[in-house]
């Protein structure tokens, strides 16, 4: 009646055998459906449909789109296994179990294969920026940051977007998920400052919504699928201001004319300004709080950098110099520690960087790759001497596991202070992880373990799987030591940001004791949010 399926992957034949199972219908060359709006359930026009085999990618299928009501219709497709993805402006997919848009067959003859498709409406924010006098901000920078972390476990970030206010001081965002978003505003350098109280100098403090300088008294912004919310006005802030005078030096103490020099704090806009002749530079209003201060500049062919803190507390900052140093490649070695008597492997493919604290021209973190030859050998050139964090950003290669990062005698597992190439980068891999094993019933999400010490809470130290058949799970390769063990719900993805942070509820995750060499067994349940 359905004609062979054309693949000789069993997973694939299990696929499709489950789809026609549970469909009960009858599929064909042909796939017609209609996308609508999950709350109001109206056809979405204008929808891209992009139908492509599963054994493939977008660009190898075909595409369509809706019409006004939402209809679609895609013909003479090969016999095989499909997904559809769809694009529309102003709407969201809704993920399926998994994140991965569900399979279907395509197979000779019979009616088409229908699809109903739920889009989730997106949602807008606009509003205006006034200073204190009400009076519209033109240009303001406002800035918008989503007050959940968004996870793909087990990397997580919050979603931002920027936008410059009009002419009349009006912003507008669109295409906003669902939920709470924070908003701040910052005027522009020329825009006049408040009047003085008496002696004291003001300045415009980046304001959060409605009308705070201290983030911690802001109001989030509740946007709810599909709608638009008028009205986010944010009053600007008035706060004394101070000087910052100083000079940029260069390695050898020299001052240095015309290089850049910028300053920053929190989500606020990046000051910045050249140094004159004999390597002054001076910001006139600058808030009562803890900056960024970085510079850079070019001598000779070589990029110059250099970054300080500085703290203005009620008083101006005289005399304050940063001196810009030349890079170097920091070296070392990456172990494969492996039984007494056994060769050593070839170093695995490991992707790692140094994160430093010294940001890029465009204010974002620099992050240097450490390379590995196949003797071991570690480089990352062009350091800059900085406070560093190691990040690794792939997996351990199973089956061994992550033991140590170390910078000369001292550990680097956290914050590690480089100030030059005298002590090497020693990045050691271990045999003899534990494993820990268990059943969990109604797995969905991504299990984890968590390390129990805080330093330890990161990449290449915690793990991630998921339930095979029956819900059975196993952590290989795991580091000696306590852990945390919990799952996340497969609709709750900011679980993870927010359980990595408190100690409070990783105290109701199960906790277990990994040792070398050895099976445990641990009882795994969804922790509450």
């Amino acid at each position: 009646m359905f004609g062979a399926v054309p693949y000789d992957d069993p997973m694939l034949r299990a696929i499709l055998a489950a789809w026609i199972l549970a469909s009960g219908a009858v599929a064909a060359q042909k796939v017609e459906g209609v996308v609508v709006n999950a709350v109001t359930g109206a056809g979405i026009a204008g929808v891209r449909v992009r139908v492509f085999p599963v054994d493939g990618g977008p660009a190898d299928g075909r595409s369509t789109g809706t019409d006004a009501e939402g209809h679609f219709r895609i013909e003479g497709l090969k016999d095989g296994a499909y997904r559809a993805i769809y694009d529309v402006s102003g709407f969201k997919r809704i993920p399926a179990p998994g994140n991965a848009p569900p399979p279907f067959a395509v197979v000779s003859g019979g009616p088409p294969v229908r699809l109903e498709i739920k889009m989730q409406p997106l949602g807008t924010i606009s509003g205006r920026v006034m200073d204190g006098n009400g009076r519209p901000v033109p240009g303001a920078a406002v800035r918008l940051v989503r007050g959940e972390m968004v996870c793909a476990v087990p990397v997580c970030f919050a979603p931002s977007q920027v936008a410059k206010t009009s002419a009349h001081g009006e912003y507008t965002f669109k295409g906003l998920e669902p939920g709470a978003w924070l908003v701040s505003a910052v005027a522009p350098a020329t825009w006049a400052p408040p009047e003085a109280r008496g002696q004291e100098r003001l300045g415009w403090a980046e304001t959060f919504y409605p009308g705070v300088a201290d983030p911690r008294l802001e109001q989030t912004v509740n946007v709810q699928a599909g709608a638009e919310q008028w009205g986010i006005d944010i009053k600007l802030a008035a706060a004394p201001v101070h000087q910052i005078r100083g000079r940029v030096l260069g390695p050898d103490g020299a001052p240095l004319a015309k290089v850049t020099v910028a300053l920053r704090k929190g989500f606020g806009s990046v000051l910045t300004q050249d140094t004159k002749a004999d390597g002054s530079f001076e910001f006139a209003s600058v808030m009562d709080d803890e900056w960024d201060l970085w510079a850079f500049g070019e001598r000779s062919g070589v990029k110059l950098k250099g970054a300080q803190t500085v703290e203005i507390k009620g008083r101006d900052l005289e005399n304050f110099e940063v001196r810009l140093n030349a890079p170097f490649a920091l070296r070392g070695k990456l172990i494969m520690e492996v039984p007494e008597g056994v060769p050593a492997p070839e170093a695995p493919p490991i992707d790692m960087l140094l994160v430093s604290n010294i940001p890029a021209t465009t204010g974002g973190a620099d992050a240097t790759i450490v390379r590995h030859s196949d003797d071991g050998s570690l480089t990352a050139r062009n350091v800059y001497p900085g406070t560093y964090e190691v990040e690794q950003i792939s997996d351990p290669p199973a089956p061994y596991y992550l033991d140590s990062i170390r910078l000369g005698d001292h550990d680097a597992l956290g914050l590690v202070s480089i100030l030059s190439d005298a002590e090497p980068l020693t990045i050691t891999y271990k045999l003899g992880g534990g494993t820990v094993r268990g059943t969990m019933e109604n797995c969905a999400g991504p299990l984890l373990l968590i390390p129990v010490e805080r330093v330890l809470r990161r990449r290449g130290f915690w793990r991630v799987t998921e339930c095979r058949e029956n819900g059975r799970f196993e952590f290989a390769a795991v580091r000696p030591g306590e852990y945390y063990a919990f799952a996340i719900a497969s609709d709750d993805p900011g679980s993870f940001a927010a359980v990595m942070k408190d100690d409070r509820l990783l105290g109701q995750a199960s906790k277990v004791t990994v040792r070398a060499n050895e099976s445990t067994a641990v009882e795994i349940r969804p922790l509450p949010r």
